[in-house]
């Protein structure tokens, strides 16, 4: 799903990703937090004469673990998940946290609860595990390394404390919304969370803005922004729960030989207003090309390069009877716009996102009537 992002490990299967704005923003948090460490020395009645470690590479090893935390915070929900029967696609870290990937998740409000409110849970532990191992061997530390273990420790109960604010995407927007689901309407229940996170972003708006606090408008934005995203994404899966890939694909389906020149290629797209089509080679399959893979192309090789030479031949598919939003969901987690409908081996049709898009809108006028 999200595409600029580098993998660089992996924990029981379970990819791990740093995206490019926790790649870029690094070096900066490293340096804030460097900025503060001698007050918060003197805050933590540590020496901070006595630290051998110059506090730019201290930040850094601060900003690391934090980072880490954020990763077994977000494998702690994605054990879960598992154990309920999810896949976990993988667990990116960003500028403002990090994500699992969890395909779609049921609407069971008891496992709703049990995947969520692990991640806070885990984060308390680490923090007060780590502060009390601060408090019983302070001493027998250097002060570096007893700074590093309490500082680390308050982050995590931070953490959990942050990501308990009931507001989307937090795991406290989640745990409110099983909750409310319990007695409610799954739909309701969501709509209720959203207004309850709306309501919170606005508040630390108005704390951010009073206090020229730039970096808590931008988090007040960006929970703003997911918390409209949950609820409409919330309320397409309910709309288009009982439609079938079949009432939405295009039967009528173009599709390019994989002798075709990128040039004629071109043609095609430009007459026919299609920016991809699928490859098909006696009858099969066999690749699917779009206007993405051409840019890669200089115009003088247009001429000569066909579009098997670009055409990408991961044929990601979805049967004519599979549900809407199981298409929905491939499109997000490929992050692409169409896939191939695909029956005994053969194309069938062709279902883009447009046309859940619109099927969404219609569904939408429908219930307003």
């Amino acid at each position: 799903m999200f595409k600029n992002s580098i993998k660089v490990g992996e924990v029981s299967n379970i990819p791990i990703k740093l995206h490019i704005s926790f790649i870029i923003a690094l070096p900066f948090i490293a340096w804030a937090v460097s900025t503060n460490i001698k007050s918060l020395a003197e805050i933590m009645n540590i020496s901070y004469k006595s630290f051998i470690v110059p506090d730019y590479l201290l930040g850094l090893i601060v900003t690391v673990f934090l980072f880490i935390s954020v990763a077994l915070h977000e494998l702690a929900h994605s054990y879960v998940a598992k154990s309920k029967g999810h896949k976990i696609n993988s667990i990116t870290l960003m500028l403002l946290g990090g994500i699992a990937e969890i395909n779609e998740l049921n609407e069971i409000p008891e496992d709703e609860l049990q995947i969520t409110i692990i991640g806070p849970m885990t984060s308390l532990a680490i923090g007060f595990t780590l502060l009390l191992i601060s408090q019983l061997s302070l001493n027998l530390f250097i002060p570096d390394l007893g700074f590093l273990i309490l500082y680390i420790g308050q982050l995590n109960i931070f953490l959990a404390i942050f990501n308990l604010i009931p507001a989307f995407p937090n795991d406290g927007g989640r745990v409110l919304r099983a909750y409310l689901a319990k007695k409610k309407d799954y739909i309701q229940a969501t709509q209720i969370a959203v207004m309850v996170s709306k309501f919170t972003v606005f508040i630390f708006g108005i704390i951010g803005f009073i206090y020229g606090n730039f970096i808590l408008i931008l988090i007040a934005f960006f929970i703003y922004m997911r918390a409209n995203q949950e609820y409409q994404f919330s309320l397409l899966k309910n709309l288009l729960s009982e439609l079938k890939v079949k009432d939405l694909m295009s039967n009528d389906v173009s599709y390019v030989s994989q002798d075709l020149s990128i040039n004629q290629l071109l043609d095609m797209m430009l007459y026919k207003s299609h920016s991809g089509y699928p490859v098909i080679e006696d009858g099969e399959i066999i690749g699917c090309v779009t206007m993405e893979d051409i840019r890669e192309i200089t115009n003088e090789k247009h001429q000569n390069v066909y579009v098997k030479d670009i055409m990408s031949t991961k044929i990601i598919k979805v049967s004519p009877n599979d549900d809407v939003n199981k298409a929905f969901q491939l499109l997000l987690e490929e992050d692409i716009g169409r896939l191939m409908v695909v029956k005994h081996g053969k194309l069938v049709g062709i279902i883009t996102r447009t046309d859940i898009f619109n099927a969404f809108k219609i569904k939408q006028i429908e219930k307003s009537l």
